[in-house]
């Protein structure tokens, strides 16, 4: 009985174990897509969101995140950056909204005609209170959450 038991599981345990690594790859067409856009890109890790597929990755030194539809469409990039990487206009404005310290520096291109934008996330030392704006390449203000 105990054999049995023991048998059942560990089948179990390989069934899932292969479901989960079959669910991190994509479909060719998404594949090739990413190899496209990204060649060179190393450390890819996939998850696949509702719809669509997300890669986690580096590339051109920088941590990236990319959404593709399931049909291979380019949906979005979010790129992790420093402040060597920003324009000066950001910068300035960055610096100008606020005195807490800038904790993150994200850049987001998408595909459905927003242009391209900075996040710039704040804290606050001895605080759970965290602050981010928006910002368009030109240091204009997209919005302030």
């Amino acid at each position: 009985m105990k054999k049995m038991l023991l048998l059942a599981l560990a089948s179990l345990l390989l069934l899932l174990t292969g479901c989960a690594f079959g669910l991190k790859q994509p479909p060719k067409t998404i594949r090739q897509a990413f190899d496209s856009q990204f060649p060179g890109a190393s450390h890819v890790e996939w998850e696949r969101v509702m719809s669509t597929y997300k890669a986690e990755f580096y590339h051109d030194g920088h941590e990236k995140e990319a959404q593709f539809d399931k049909d291979g469409t380019w949906r979005r990039t979010k790129t992790e950056l420093s402040f060597l990487d920003i324009p000066a206009p950001v910068m300035k404005a960055a610096q100008e909204y606020c005195d807490w310290e800038i904790d993150d520096i994200l850049l987001f291109e998408q595909a459905d005609g927003v242009p391209a934008y900075y996040q710039i996330e704040y804290d606050r030392e001895h605080s759970d209170r965290e602050k981010q704006l928006l910002l368009f390449p030109d240091g204009s203000v997209f919005t302030r959450l």
